[in-house]
This record gives C-alpha cells, structure tokens and sequence, in this order.
C-alpha cells in the first residue's frame, strides 16, 4: 500500500501543473507604438503643400493617368455611328490591356443594357458578339475603329467613337 501511495504522488508531482498565468516579456523586448504604414496613395504632403485638397486631387489624377496608360485601346466609353452619321450602338468596354476585354451595349435609346456576350481581340481586330443577331467586327483605323455591324443578317459600316 505504502508503495502505491509513493507511487501517486510521484506522478502528481511529474505532471504539467496546467494553465499559467499571462506573464509579459521583458521590458527589453517591448516595442513603441508605431502607426501603421502610408500606403503609396495616401502619401502625405511634405512641408511646402499647404492645401490637402490639391494635394489628394493630384494623387488622383495621377492614378487615373496609370490606369489610363496600362488599358488597352477598346477601354472606355464608345458610340458605334452607322454611314449616316446617326449613333447605332452605344458601347462601354473594359480592356485590361492584357487581352481581357468585358463590356456592355446598348441599342438606341431604348435604356436597356446588356452584356457583350464575348469578345475577341487579335492585333489591330476585335469581334464583338453582342447577342445572338448581333455582332461587330472592327479594325483599328487612325486612332479609333472601324467595321461593320451584323444584325439580322444585315451588315451595316459602322465607325466607333468616343462621346
């Protein structure tokens, strides 16, 4: 008996004695409260701006002017013109200028857009299927695009421009 009661205590001894309380480090290790990092948009006027405003506003228009200078060139706001000169098709189109191209149109002024069901750029041409009676198929011509534009069978000139 004495040996088993020998026995128990060594183990309660040997056990992990559970939860610890919370000590903090040394005081060497602590470090000073630093406020986080500006990011690259939010950097901040040096000693000689006096309006934040301006300052902020320049950002922007900078970082506008990257994105403008990374898209591809059916990016942006568009109005396919028939022969006549009278707008056929209004276009807004996001070309990522790494081949990604996604858009809507609309016909007329009928108020309803849709999506450009698919989109194939190769070079100086694009194919722009709008939906199933519907299709552009454009080439780059002194700054814009020009084409024709395929409903019901019919293909009509068509000159792409910006409003």
């Amino acid at each position: 008996m004495l040996l088993t009661v020998i026995a128990a205590t060594a183990v309660l001894l040997l056990q992990d004695p559970g939860a610890r309380p919370y000590t903090p480090a040394a005081d060497a290790t602590r470090q000073i409260y630093r406020p986080p990092a500006i990011r690259p948009f939010e950097t901040a006027p040096g000693p000689g701006v006096r309006d934040v405003e301006t300052f902020f506003d320049q950002g922007v228009t900078a970082a506008e002017a990257s994105a403008d200078a990374r898209a591809g060139p059916l990016d942006g706001r568009w109005r396919a013109l028939g022969p006549d000169g009278r707008p056929l098709l209004s276009l807004v189109l996001r070309d990522a200028g790494d081949g990604t191209v996604e858009g809507a149109w609309r016909q007329g002024d009928d108020g309803r857009a849709r999506l450009v069901s698919a989109i194939a750029v190769d070079g100086s041409r694009a194919t722009l299927t709008l939906d199933r009676r519907g299709t552009l198929r454009l080439r780059r011509s002194d700054g814009g695009w020009r084409g024709e534009f395929v409903h019901n069978g019919q293909a009509r000139p068509v000159t792409l421009h910006r409003p």
